[in-house]
C-alpha cells in the first residue's frame, strides 16, 4: 500500500508526485497483534508447515513404493491430494518467514507469486482431488460388481493428470489477470494477491465441495450404510467367496476413510471461510486486534488438514498403516489390497 504525496514545483506550480511507503495490510496486523504473538503464530504455521510436508512426504513415498498400494485406484487418488497438502505445508514458508529472510527486491516480487502459486495449489488440489476421491467412492458404492473394471488404476492416474492439468490452467490464467508486485513498495501488494489467490479458490469451493461432493457422499453414506445393514456376516459366505466379500469390505473402508478426510476437510475450512467474508463485511481495515486474533487462531485450524490426512489414512486403512511402518523402520509386510 502506499501514499501519494503532493508537492508543487516553486516555478511551474505543477504538482510533483511521489511514493511513499507505508506498511502493507499484512504489517499492519501484526503491529496490531503485537511482536510476541507475531512470532507465535509463525512458529505455529512453521512447525505445521514441517509435519504437513513430511506427513504427505511419507504418504507419497508409500504409495510409489509399495505395489499393493500403487496399483490400487484409491489409493492413487489419495496421493493425489497428498500433493495437495504437502504444498499446504510449504505455504508458511512462503510467507512471514520468507519475507523477513529476503532482502532482495526481485527475489521478493518472486516469493509473491510463489505464495500465490502454491495457495492455488493446496486450495485447488483439495476441491479436485477430493471430488476425485468422492467419484471414486460413489462407482463402487452403486457399482460394486464392476467397480474393478470401470475404475483402474490407469484409468485414475489419467483422471489424476486431467485434474493437475486443469489445476494448473487456472493458476495460469489467474496469474496473467494478478496485478505485478510493485520493485518500489518492494512487494507490498503481496497481501492483495494472497486475497485474489483465496477468493479464487472460493467459489469453486463453495460450488464444488458443497453442491456436488456433499450430496454425492452423502448418498455414498445412505447406500453403505443400508449395505452394511443387510448384509451377511463374511463367515455366512461360501469359502470361494470370502475373498472377494473381503476385498469389497475393503474398498468399503476406503469409503469411510475419505469421508473422515472429507469431513476433516469441512471441518477445518469453512469456519475460517465463514470469518473471513463475515468480517470482511462487518469491518473496514485495520481491524481490530480481537478479530485478527481470532482469524490467525481460524487459519491455524484451516491448516491442521493437511497434518490430519497422513494420520487418517494410516488410522484407517491397515496397508497404509504397514506401510507407514515398513518406511519408519517397523518391519512388517504389506500384502497385496486388490
Amino acid at each position: 500500500m502506499t501514499v501519494t504525496e503532493m508537492n508543487y514545483n516553486s516555478t511551474t506550480m505543477e504538482p510533483i508526485t511521489h511514493h511513499v511507503s507505508t506498511s502493507s495490510q499484512l504489517d499492519q496486523d501484526d503491529e496490531i497483534l503485537g511482536s510476541t504473538l507475531v512470532w507465535i503464530f509463525i512458529i505455529l504455521r512453521a512447525i505445521q508447515g514441517i509435519m504437513s510436508m513430511l506427513g504427505n512426504l511419507v504418504t507419497l513415498i508409500a504409495v510409489y513404493k509399495f505395489e499393493s498400494l500403487r496399483e490400487n485406484s484409491a489409493c492413487r487418488l489419495v496421493a493425489a491430494l497428498g500433493v495437495a497438502d504437502f504444498f499446504g505445508g510449504v505455504l508458511p514458508f512462503t510467507s512471514k518467514i520468507a519475507r523477513s529472510s529476503i532482502s532482495s527486491v526481485s527475489l521478493l516480487n518472486a516469493q509473491c507469486y510463489v505464495r500465490v502459486i502454491c495457495t492455488l495449489l493446496f486450495g485447488y488440489g483439495n476441491v479436485y482431488c477430493t471430488l476425485l476421491c468422492t467419484i471414486d467412492r460413489y462407482i463402487f458404492i452403486t457399482k460394486p460388481l464392476r467397480y474393478f473394471t470401470i475404475v483402474t488404476p490407469k484409468r485414475a492416474l489419467r483422471a489424476i493428470l486431467i485434474a493437475w492439468f486443469l489445476i494448473v490452467l487456472q493458476i495460469t490464467l489467474i496469474m496473467s489477470l494478478a496485478p505485478s508486485p510493485d520493485a518500489e513498495v518492494k512487494c507490498l501488494l503481496a497481501k492483495e494477491m494472497t486475497r485474489l489467490a483465496f477468493y479464487a479458490t472460493l467459489a469453486q469451493f463453495v460450488l464444488i465441495t458443497f453442491c456436488i461432493i456433499v450430496p454425492i457422499y452423502s448418498v455414498i453414506g445412505y447406500t453403505s450404510w443400508k449395505l452394511s445393514k443387510n448384509e451377511p456376516h463374511i463367515t455366512n459366505y461360501p469359502p470361494e467367496a470370502q475373498a472377494a466379500q473381503k476385498r469389497k469390505l475393503r474398498e468399503r473402508k476406503m469409503a469411510k476413510t475419505v469421508g473422515l478426510v472429507l469431513g476433516t476437510y469441512l471441518s477445518c475450512y469453512t469456519p475460517f471461510l465463514v470469518f473471513d467474508i463475515v468480517t470482511s463485511f462487518l469491518y473496514s481495515r485495520p481491524y481490530p486486534f480481537e478479530i485478527i486474533l481470532v482469524k490467525r487462531m481460524l487459519y491455524i485450524v484451516y491448516n491442521f488438514q493437511a497434518i490430519f490426512n497422513p494420520f487418517i489414512y494410516g488410522w484407517k486403512n491397515v496397508q497404509f498403516r504397514k506401510a507407514y511402518g515398513k518406511l519408519l523402520g517397523k518391519k512388517c509386510q504389506v500384502t497385496p489390497i486388490q
